[in-house]
């Protein structure tokens, strides 16, 4: 496998600028205009979801942002999370200037862990060796971990022209400057509010930001692609102005950090997980006028809340098809998290009051979240291509893992779950070789389509995905997917 001419051919590893040193935390998130963060579905807005990276089984993901923003550059947060419990395993920062696009490869190194390399000339803060870490994974695991997951990318400041940090990110000749002198002046400490902020050249952000990204199997040859959910501040329905949500890209204590975020293991006045400045700012942290961690955790995951999942799949021998269908739940890390330190049911720490994720609909099964309340397709809900469906409403699908005392529900483990569709168990191939947070099920109709009702009433799950399929013709393999069809949910 040749994974180093690809990663060069899209990047090569540059050392980031880090600063060493305690911080303040930010006092008052500010500078907002806009009352709402709203799916935009034109895949333009503050922040964006990429729903899955892997760089198993052979597989490289190649990722860009772009600012569209002709006008303002970008300071973007970067963060990968893992598919099992969406624990941190790598965060940075991106300066973007106007118009500007930022391109990366993550591949696997010798030692099995993922690794980000990049040629852009575009500056960056903390970007360091590239390594994604296991420091906040599963300690009883190993670096497979850090090889399936999924990604934010978080607008914290926008950087209008006239300061001296504009001039330091505005490319000249095709290469920014990234004075080094002027970064650590603008952001090396922390800002006590939006007027501070003002002051290093750091104003309000706005939107402009998008992104996209190929899945790359390298052994079959095979690829798929997509764009990244946007989510955009907005007032009566039109782009407006965020919260100036910047922290620096450095160790430094967040205490409490309840202000800031709705993680169940960052808050408290004992954290489970000491938070640091490079926790910050996350999917949960204040964004619009009103929000709360709480309120943003829980607006941001009912603009992502689905009642139902409807997709195809194809498994046809004769063509050597595999489908995997992917769920991705980004937001549920500000719902329930684990507890690595815990014991039994108790290390599932669930934030009081989601309608999202409770003890009604999930559990805790070999140290995973998992949803335990999703029935497999049944009558009306399951067809093969000439319209077939089961005589009956029980579904055929045989779906693993399982618990002998709920031989219709699927369990949805993990933050970044795949599942196999006649794949004959997790153990066998599929077409993301999905590994960390994996589930199989298995019917006796070979292509066709179904629909899976996620059962958490009008409230919904937030996910995204698609349904990810790999064929061959002779010794050419073809990947392809298509978007999930849902409904949507009624926000509370």
């Amino acid at each position: 496998m040749k994974k180093s001419m690809l990663a060069m051919s899209v990047a090569a590893a540059i050392g980031g600028l880090g600063f060493a040193g305690a911080a303040l935390a930010i006092t008052t998130p500010g500078g907002a205009t806009a009352d709402s963060l709203e799916l935009n579905t034109n895949g333009i807005g503050h922040q964006l979801v990429v729903p899955y990276f892997s760089t198993q089984s052979g597989n490289a993901t190649l990722l860009n942002i772009v600012n569209t923003d002709t006008v303002n550059g970008k300071l973007v947060k970067v963060r990968f999370r893992g598919a099992g419990n969406s624990d941190d395993l790598y965060d940075f920062q991106v300066l973007l200037s106007p118009g500007d696009v930022w391109t990366a490869a993550v591949t696997q190194a010798d030692d099995g862990a993922s690794v980000l390399a990049t040629a852009d000339k575009s500056c960056t803060i903390g970007l360091g060796n590239g390594k994604f870490s296991t420091l906040r994974t599963d300690p009883t695991k190993t670096n497979a971990e850090t090889r399936e997951g999924y990604v934010e990318f978080l607008n914290m400041a926008d950087i209008p022209s006239g300061s001296a940090l504009y001039t330091a990110i505005k490319h000249v000749n095709g290469v920014a400057p990234c004075t080094a002198s002027v970064l650590a002046t603008a952001l090396g400490t922390d800002v006590a509010d939006v007027t501070a902020a003002g002051l290093r050249g750091l104003t309000p952000p706005s939107t402009g930001l998008t992104g996209d990204w190929i899945l790359l199997n390298q052994t079959t040859t095979a690829a798929w692609s997509g764009a990244a959910a946007a989510l955009e501040a907005r007032l009566t329905g039109a782009p407006a102005l965020g919260n100036v949500v910047f922290w620096p890209q450095k160790f430094g204590d967040v205490a409490p950090a309840d202000a800031y975020t709705a993680d169940p293991l960052l808050v408290g006045t004992a954290p489970i997980v000491a938070p640091q400045q490079y926790d910050l700012p996350d999917l949960s942290t204040p964004y619009v006028v009103g929000d709360t961690p709480a309120l943003r955790a829980d607006g941001t995951t009912a603009q992502l809340a689905v009642t139902s999942v409807s997709n195809q799949f194809e498994t046809s021998e004769g063509i050597l098809a595999v489908t995997d269908w992917l769920f991705s739940q980004p937001t549920r890390r500000y719902h329930v998290a684990v507890n690595y330190n815990g014991t039994g049911t108790a290390a599932a720490v669930y934030r009081a009051g989601s309608n999202y994720y409770n003890v009604a609909n999930t559990g805790l099964y070999a140290r995973q979240i998992c949803l335990d309340t999703t029935f497999g397709p049944g009558r009306n809900s399951l067809f093969d291509r000439e319209e077939t469906t089961p005589g009956v409403s029980d579904s055929p699908f045989v779906p693993s893992p399982n618990l002998p005392e709920q031989a219709e529900i699927l369990l949805l483990c993990g933050e970044a779950n795949v599942v196999s569709i006649n794949a004959d168990g997790v153990a066998a191939p599929s077409a993301l070789g999905a590994t960390v947070a994996r589930g199989d099920i298995s019917t006796d109709y070979v292509n066709g389509w179904a629909r899976w009702d996620l059962n958490n009433g009008s409230f919904g799950v937030p996910v995204l995905g698609a349904s990810f399929m790999r064929a061959a013709n002779g010794a050419v393999n073809y990947g392809f997917a298509f978007p999930h069809k849902t409904t949507r949910a009624v926000a509370p």
